[in-house]
């Protein structure tokens, strides 16, 4: 080997964590582009007739109701209105941003664990797994879901939770949930960090509601009821009438998920069901006197919790399961632990997407994947139990806790 040859290797070796980030941005952009053109079901059948109507609408439009999304993402909307009139490319170029700020608050929760730059190694890494996951790639650049909105805002709630600044995390949490009701996905955590680390008070989960209306505001200003900023979200958990929609959880095991007698009979079922469970989850880490200020405590909690209100709540679409996925990359790349269980979730998560952007394609049917994904859900409710509730380490992937 010549000098050149051993100057190049050094060079790439020294700035290894710099070119993994260089080279995924520049991926993350190309592959999304792929997708641009990809006219959905949800855009024909919806969000292109949703942006025709707010573009034929001044400001006093906010007054009224387009569509199922809440009144923030209406008022972006409204304002990409006024910029361009292409609206494929609007909505998609939206969610991609917010693509990359997920990646990027991954990167920080993984840095803030291993107490490392953001360009290191691992951390550049989850930075690029993150961007370029097939789901995340998919549910902006081809279906035009914003998904990666409110679970950005989430992990950015997290990485400020695990700094101890915590009306921020708060704030964004509100946030969050002024984006997307699924949101709620990861409550239980925090009332589970709120009984454990002491560290909050009741009041700081008010901020959470307070910053939705605040952003909700400029609607109300123009005259929509006040009310509304609740209604919307209230019709939401009544929308669709099915017991389970193309997510393989516990229902699409049972039962014909799309009866709607089903839907009726098992929904409150569904309900003291997921409340049993998480009360049950929550009487552990009493008992035990869990450590949530631990990190990787509390995104093994947050992975178990949020898994098992996809598992046992009612209408859970496959996009649901964006949360769980997200936690389990930065779980993986914060603790080197269980890659597989985060692969075949993704795996799980992928298979839903495909069914439905490409022509009810799939591998498994509904039923066979709701099998895997419930032993999943029995595996990481072990995991939880052993390394979180017990603190007793896996055999094989041991970690000492930073």
């Amino acid at each position: 080997m010549t000098n050149t040859e051993k100057k190049l290797i050094g060079i790439v070796r020294k700035y290894a964590p710099l070119i993994i980030f260089v080279i995924a941005t520049l991926a993350g952009m190309l592959i999304r582009m792929a997708g641009m053109d990809f006219r959905s079901d949800d855009y024909n059948s919806f969000l292109s007739g949703w942006w025709n109507v707010i573009a034929d609408q001044d400001f006093s439009g906010l007054s009224q109701q387009v569509g199922n999304y809440n009144i923030p993402y209406q008022v972006i909307i409204f304002f990409l209105t006024r910029i361009t009139g292409e609206a494929l490319h609007a909505y998609k170029i939206v969610s991609i941003v917010f693509d990359f700020a997920l990646a990027g608050g991954v990167g920080l929760l993984v840095a803030n664990h291993r107490r490392e730059s953001f360009f290191s190694f691992v951390p550049a890494l989850s930075y690029a797994v993150t961007l370029c996951t097939l789901t995340v790639v998919l549910n902006s650049s081809f279906w035009g879901q914003c998904d990666s909105m409110y679970v950005s805002l989430i992990i950015f709630a997290i990485f400020c939770t695990m700094k101890d600044k915590h009306i921020p995390a708060f704030v964004l949490l509100g946030a969050a949930l002024a984006f997307k009701l699924q949101m709620v996905f990861i409550l239980p955590l925090y009332i589970y960090y709120y009984v454990s680390s002491k560290k909050i008070s009741i009041l700081h989960f008010f901020i959470i509601p307070l910053t939705d209306i605040v952003m909700c505001l400029p609607a109300v200003f123009f005259g929509r009821p006040f009310l509304d900023i609740i209604k919307i979200y209230a019709d939401q958990t009544d929308y669709g009438k099915q017991i389970q929609m193309n997510y393989p959880n516990v229902y699409a095991f049972m039962c014909n998920g799309q009866s709607v007698e089903n839907y009726y009979l098992l929904k409150p079922l569904s309900i003291v069901l997921t409340m049993g469970i998480l009360a049950a989850g929550l009487f552990l880490v009493l008992h035990k006197k869990v450590d949530l200020t631990k990190r990787g405590k509390l995104m093994m909690t947050g992975v178990w919790t949020s898994f098992t209100c996809l598992m046992f709540l009612s209408s859970m679409h496959e996009r649901y399961s964006y949360l769980l996925d997200i936690l389990l990359i930065a779980y993986f790349f914060m603790t080197k632990k269980h890659p597989f269980v985060a692969l075949t979730s993704l795996l799980i998560s992928l298979r839903g997407y495909c069914y439905y952007l490409f022509a009810n394609f799939e591998a498994l049917t509904l039923g066979q994947t709701s099998i895997i994904n419930i032993a999943l859900y029995a595996y990481v409710t072990f995991l939880f139990v052993r390394e979180t509730v017990l603190d007793k380490p896996t055999l094989r992937f041991a970690h000492a806790e930073k």
